[in-house]
């Protein structure tokens, strides 16, 4: 089984070999380039506002329970222009 696929293996070997010595019709390989050619890649990144509600711990806005834990509040999160995270207090949950 080796040596048939062996065998094979020298047969493509060959074919290729042939097809690259006929100098005439084939192609001049371009140099590559150390640049990324992706679509976008040059551009600046700016982040956008893109709200969306986040309920998480709001102590400070909607205060504490009887047992002591914080209690919870929905908040508009998202991005500033300098892709900060930012999130703006709306309400307090469950009140």
């Amino acid at each position: 089984m080796w040596s048939a696929l062996l065998a094979s293996v020298v047969i493509c070997a060959a074919g290729l070999a042939q097809a690259g010595g006929d100098a005439a019709g084939t192609e001049i390989p371009q140099p590559r380039s150390d640049r990324l050619d992706i679509f976008g890649a040059g551009m600046c990144h700016q982040c956008e506002w893109r709200p969306r509600a986040k309920v998480m711990a709001a102590q400070e806005q909607c205060g504490v329970t009887a047992d002591g834990k914080a209690r919870v509040g929905v908040f508009e999160c998202g991005r500033s222009p300098q892709c900060d995270p930012v999130c703006n207090f709306i309400s307090c949950e469950g009140q």
